[in-house]
């Protein structure tokens, strides 16, 4: 009936069998038996006590573990983005505010839009980009990410294309969702330049996996938006660092 009180029902059944009195036989017989019963009871009520709440616990409590992993990693980006735009890493137009990067670009597997490599990278020690249906993101802890900057069509995560490097300035946005490799991960999440941070449902066709990543505008997008929620009310920062 009451699962939770299993595991102190089992201990005080079993030092209350440890405890006896010495008794004539038959009541000493029918105290063992009555503390024997409750111990099998409270056995039985310890295994329904793991299968509800200790297992699916513990399952949650790795979930959350690895989410949080997952936003902590969206903030060392946003961190990379932060130093590229002090430092002026790529500043088409001279003004001394670097544009944002993308992801290949700041662990420099790729030079920026296409010319010198960050020397050293921002992001030091990431996989190489593989592409997905939303662009090139890598895959790291059961999450792929991804950053999008801004481009003539709206936000982009492929390099090569037109980007909008005024925009960029001030601009860009990154998500991390599950890879499908690792169960148990049903969240994803969004990140952007004032550190806003965000989660929405990810499923079987929903935000997982190479093939059915997020958009780019997917936290933006009036269709989708309304999916995601703020993050543990984690509060977006005012200002933007370097200009």
């Amino acid at each position: 009936m009451f699962p939770l009180l299993a595991l102190p029902a089992a201990l005080l059944a079993f030092l209350g069998f440890l405890s006896l009195p010495r008794e004539p036989g038959p009541a000493l017989r029918f105290q063992r038996l009555a503390h024997l019963f409750s111990g099998a009871v409270a056995a039985v009520a310890v295994v329904v006590f793991l299968l509800r709440e200790g297992v699916p616990g513990i399952i949650e409590g790795g979930t959350r573990a690895a989410g949080g992993r997952a936003v902590s990693r969206l903030r060392e980006i946003v961190f990379a983005e932060d130093a590229a735009r002090r430092q002026a890493s790529f500043d088409a137009d001279g003004d001394g505010i670097g544009a944002a990067l993308l992801i290949g670009e700041l662990s420099a597997e790729i030079g920026m839009r296409g010319e010198a490599r960050l020397n050293p990278p921002l992001l030091e020690g990431y996989p190489k980009s593989e592409s997905t249906s939303a662009g090139r993101a890598i895959e790291i802890g059961g999450f792929w990410f991804m950053v999008c900057v801004p481009s003539a069509g709206g936000l982009t995560s492929e390099p090569g294309l037109a980007f909008d490097e005024e925009l960029a300035e001030r601009r860009f946005v990154a998500y991390a969702w599950p890879s499908g490799r690792a169960p148990g991960l049903k969240r994803a999440y969004f990140i952007d330049e004032h550190e806003r941070i965000m989660s929405a449902p990810s499923g079987e066709q929903l935000r997982s996996g190479a093939d059915h990543p997020p958009r780019c505008d997917d936290a933006l997008s009036p269709a989708t938006r309304s999916d995601w929620v703020a993050w543990r009310g984690k509060k977006p920062r005012a200002t933007l660092p370097g200009g």
